[in-house]
C-alpha cells in the first residue's frame, strides 16, 4: 500500500505567524506556490495561509484603506490575521487512496502532513498528477 510518505513533499517553504502578508505574498510569488502552512517555533503546524485567504484579506485592506495603502498595510498585518486556523491534516501513514478520495470530495489545495503535532511534509493534486503521469511513462 502506498502511503502519504511516498508522495508528499517534505522541502517546506512555511510562516510564522507573525511573518506579513508581504512576506507571504513575495514568497507566493517568487516560489509560484498557492498554499502556505504557518508553523510555531517548535513546528507545530497552526494553520495554512492560502492564496485564497490571502486575495480576501488583500480586498478587506482595499476597502478600509484603499489602494495607496495597500503595500503599507500589508507589511503591517501578520499572517496570523488572515489565516485559516481550522485546517484538515493528513498522516504519513495514511493511505494515497484515503488523499485522493479526499482531494476529490473536498477543494482544498494542499493537506499539510503532520506526526505528533509537527509538520512534516505537504500533499497537494499536482503530487497526485505527477504520480499519474509517472505511471503513464512507465
Amino acid at each position: 500500500m502506498q502511503t502519504v510518505a511516498d508522495l508528499m513533499i517534505t522541502d517546506l517553504i512555511t510562516l510564522k505567524e507573525s511573518d506579513s502578508l508581504a512576506k507571504a505574498k513575495t514568497l507566493m510569488a517568487q516560489k509560484n506556490i498557492r498554499n502556505l502552512p504557518v508553523v510555531d517555533e517548535e513546528g507545530n503546524c497552526l494553520g495554512m495561509l492560502t492564496q485564497r485567504e490571502y486575495l480576501k484579506h488583500a480586498f478587506y485592506l482595499v476597502s478600509q484603506f484603499g489602494t495607496q495603502q495597500l503595500t503599507k498595510k500589508e507589511e503591517q498585518t501578520p499572517v496570523r490575521n488572515a489565516m485559516n486556523k481550522d485546517i484538515l491534516t493528513v498522516s504519513p501513514s495514511q493511505s494515497l487512496k484515503m488523499a485522493a478520495e479526499f482531494f476529490i470530495e473536498n477543494k482544498y489545495g494542499s493537506l499539510p502532513v503532520v506526526e505528533d503535532g509537527k509538520l512534516i511534509g505537504i500533499l497537494s493534486p499536482v503530487d497526485f498528477v505527477k504520480l499519474a503521469y509517472d505511471m503513464l511513462e512507465q
